[in-house]
């Protein structure tokens, strides 16, 4: 023992007064006792004295460091993944596949360099139906109670060895006993998702950092988590932590899946919907099957495809005939065969939002460019718009020609209130009277209406400065400033909203959509856009590292509408070569965008939305309101309530209330999100009090289970955890190699802690030693 500290320190003057207290006190009371020999009465006062002293010098708790060497008992965490993919069961085919499984079942013996194709041959019909029928989990689990528990029990003679099942979360199941053992045989592979990196984390950092021989792990190394796991891996490797991977399945599993569904968002009564299916397959090549397509439920048409092995594309299509605004439910399901490794990935669930009204277009331009031609041509041919233009360079007669041209802006609130979108290209400012203007401006922000701005070098938008179209646009920008010339090279770059946003998304694959923008070029010249206002969105900058931060293609909330800017009129470069499929389609997204809020709220002053219209389960729907009170005056409160409740829910539940913030950036305007936990369709709601004011909206959550929708083993993964962290991959016939490989030594520590005095027994017995001497010569000497 060394330094000694007090639990309940005091100042030493304190300490010091105590004491001198009691000894003047004690020096009083015995200086009046009469007739007792000095010898005695000296020994009597320092009898008290040193008593009162302890008692004293006990209450303030003392305590000496002490440095003590201990030997303590490794740990040995065994991790047994028992998430869904666990439970898929694999068509074993290799000798060495069919041994491994018989090893783990206990069917044959683990035997080093046996002969695996004699073995294999050595099965019977029975043996193999039990290798064929058994699960990735039923291996494990026959491998920790049944085939490797004599290597486990052994290891457990020096080390304390406990077993945890794992998915998205980690719970201990126990240690090497009979209970144990019988919860490992009954478990069932229900765990919705799996992270490793976590799983890892948890069992080392478990038991107070007690030392660890080594984790096991026993996967199929599928990992749904998004969080990596080298970082973890290498972490303990550094603290001498390694992990012994166990593989459990088959990398190359037969298998037919669904792996990808391309289809619109939106679609108006009376449409063919394309759809183009992604189907991926191994082991049934030259078979035929049916891909069927559902809608709400019932089928509307099926497709037999002859099975090619590997990646293939099947295009289907349908007809909306369906008169009801709102969501329908499309699903696609390929019928299964009955020796897959699990049908779960043999269907796929999207929702598309139906229309049923014409979408009213106004477009506004000064100069028949070459993106306005090309427009104009899609406008008119579209069905489902009904186009409108201004010519205001043209002359009045061209209004008296053509039902399809109009003089000026509409001066009736009702013609100009119809409109859902105002496309606005390169018109001098001054075209507008301000009536014209505010009625525009209302149009937007009153109205649930939307503003597409296609700015031109002439007059956009510089010739709007000062006006409320500026104060409308997500880009703040320099009238005075003469357009930027860019080099030929430069093209639109999308920014991480850009790609998953529905305008932007030419195609599916985002190497093949990048390419496609990047065909944007040469552009000339840009605006001169000086930054991004706050609340608004880029969706597309330049490839011009200098300028990563320009708004080339953005857009923000404005009221109940909204608001897009395009800073080149050079779209119609992506005809090149292409006719107008993707030019056709980026103006087509971007007029769906900006309409469909209107078309499916019904104008209302309260207006929800989310921003997809299909999720994943445990995905963020982010959710929109835009919330104006009866004089359509952006409402100014801190957040606003919204409801969501599943749709096909038959329960009496309560709908989830979820809260949304003020965007601080635009008045009125409010964000947030919700995690739906089903695979269901949900309505959005306003709270009660607002339901005649506001609007209602559905979106459909699918089950995309990364589990099961890639059934392969992820033997690569679970290697690199193993060499990574100075540990060894294994198969299940290596398993008894574990034995050797485990560094079973108990571990010997140095610790320094403090050891209370106080509460010492030597201390108790000088204490009640010392007043029971004192008060036994007091009483024989009859002293008060």
């Amino acid at each position: 023992m060394n330094l000694i500290t007090l639990g309940r320190p005091v100042p030493v003057y304190l300490f010091a007064l105590v004491v001198i207290v009691i000894l003047a006190l004690t020096i009083y009371l015995y200086r009046k006792a009469k007739g007792v020999n000095p010898r005695l009465r000296v020994g009597l006062m320092l009898m008290r004295i040193t008593a009162l002293v302890l008692i004293v010098f006990s209450l303030l708790e003392p305590s000496a460091s002490e440095t003590r060497t201990i030997t303590r008992k490794k740990h040995l965490p065994v991790l047994l993944d028992i998430s869904k993919s666990m439970s898929l069961q694999d068509q074993r085919k290799r000798p060495a596949d069919i041994v491994e499984a018989a090893t783990a079942l206990g069917l044959v013996e683990s035997k080093t360099n046996q002969d695996i194709n004699q073995t294999s041959l050595q099965l019977d019909n029975k043996q193999r139906a039990s290798i064929s029928s058994a699960s990735r989990l039923d291996l494990a689990a026959s491998l920790i109670t049944k085939s490797a528990k004599p290597v486990f029990d052994g290891l457990a003679q020096n080390v304390d060895v406990n077993y945890y099942t794992f998915g998205n979360t980690v719970n201990m199941i126990g240690s090497s006993d009979q209970d144990t053992m019988k919860s490992l045989s009954s478990l069932k592979a229900t765990e919705t998702g799996t992270s490793i990196a976590d799983s890892l984390e948890a069992v080392a950092n478990a038991r107070g950092g007690a030392p660890l021989a080594g984790i096991v792990l026993i996967s199929d190394g599928i990992d749904t988590s998004s969080r990596r796991t080298e970082a973890i891996v290498n972490d303990l490797g550094t603290r001498g932590i390694p992990v012994y991977t166990i593989p459990v399945g088959i990398s190359d599993p037969d298998d037919v899946s669904i792996r990808s569904l391309i289809m619109q968002d939106v679609a108006f009564t009376g449409d063919t919907v394309p759809i183009r299916v992604q189907v991926r397959s191994k082991g049934y090549e030259r078979r035929d099957v049916d891909i069927v397509l559902k809608y709400n439920g019932e089928e509307l048409s099926r497709k037999n495809i002859v099975l090619k092995g590997g990646v293939q594309y099947e295009d289907l299509s349908f007809d909306v005939k369906s008169h009801k605004k709102g969501a329908a439910e499309i699903e696609l399901e390929l019928e299964p065969f009955t020796d897959e490794s699990t049908a779960d990935n043999n269907h796929i669930k999207r929702s598309l939002r139906v229309v049923n009204e014409k979408i009213n277009v106004l477009c506004i331009e000064g100069y028949a460019r070459w993106e306005f031609r090309y427009l104009r041509a899609i406008l008119k041919r579209d069905p489902r718009i009904d186009a409108t233009f201004i010519a205001t360079r043209s002359k009045e007669g061209l209004a008296q020609l053509t039902s399809d041209y109009i003089n000026r802006f509409p001066e009736s609130p009702d013609e100009a209130f119809k409109y859902d979108l105002v496309i606005l290209g390169d018109v001098d400012a001054a075209f507008f009277t301000d009536a014209e203007m505010a009625r525009l401006e209302e149009l937007i922000r009153e109205r649930g209406g939307s503003l597409l701005v296609l700015c031109g070098r002439r007059n956009t938008p510089s010739s709007y400065a000062g006006t409320v179209i500026e104060n409308m646009l997500p880009v703040r920008f320099d009238p005075d400033a003469e357009w930027r010339e860019v080099d030929n090279t430069v093209h639109p770059v999308l920014t991480a909203d850009g790609r998953s946003s529905l305008v932007m998304t030419l195609e599916n694959s985002r190497e093949k959509n990048d390419f496609v923008w990047s065909r944007v070029s040469p552009m000339y010249s840009v605006p001169p856009f000086l930054s991004i206002k706050q609340g608004a969105t880029v969706l597309a900058t330049l490839s011009d590292s200098e300028d990563e931060a320009y708004p080339l293609i953005s857009w923000q909330r404005y009221g109940t509408g909204k608001c897009m800017v395009m800073g080149t009129d050079n779209l119609w470069r992506l005809r090149y070569k292409t006719a107008d499929k993707y030019h056709w389609r980026v103006w087509s997204q971007s007029i769906q965008f900006l309409t469909l809020s209107r078309l499916m709220g019904e104008h209302k002053r309260i207006r929800l939305e989310t921003d997809r219209v299909s999720y994943p389960v445990g995905a963020q729907v982010r959710v929109y309101a835009s919330v104006f009170d009866e004089s359509y005056d952006p409402v100014t409160q801190a957040s606003y309530e919204v409801y969501v409740k599943p749709i096909d829910d038959a329960s009496d539940d309560q709908p989830l209330r979820v809260t949304l913030r003020a965007n601080p950036g635009n008045p009125g305007q409010y964000e947030g999100y919700f995690s739906p936990a089903k695979v269901t369709r949900y309505r959005l709601e306003p709270s009660p009090e607002d339901e005649s004011d506001a609007n209602s909206i559905e979106f459909q959550v699918a089950e995309i289970n990364t589990e099961v929708a890639h059934p392969e083993s992820q033997l690569d993964r679970l290697k690199n955890i193993a060499a990574l962290s100075g540990g060894k991959n294994l198969s299940m016939m290596q398993i008894n190699e574990l034995s050797a490989l485990i560094d079973a030594e108990p571990e010997t520590v140095t610790i320094e802690g403090p050891v209370s005095i106080w509460d010492h027994w030597l201390v108790m017995i000088l204490l009640i030693g010392l007043i029971g001497v004192e008060w036994i010569i007091r009483r024989k000497r009859d002293l008060a």
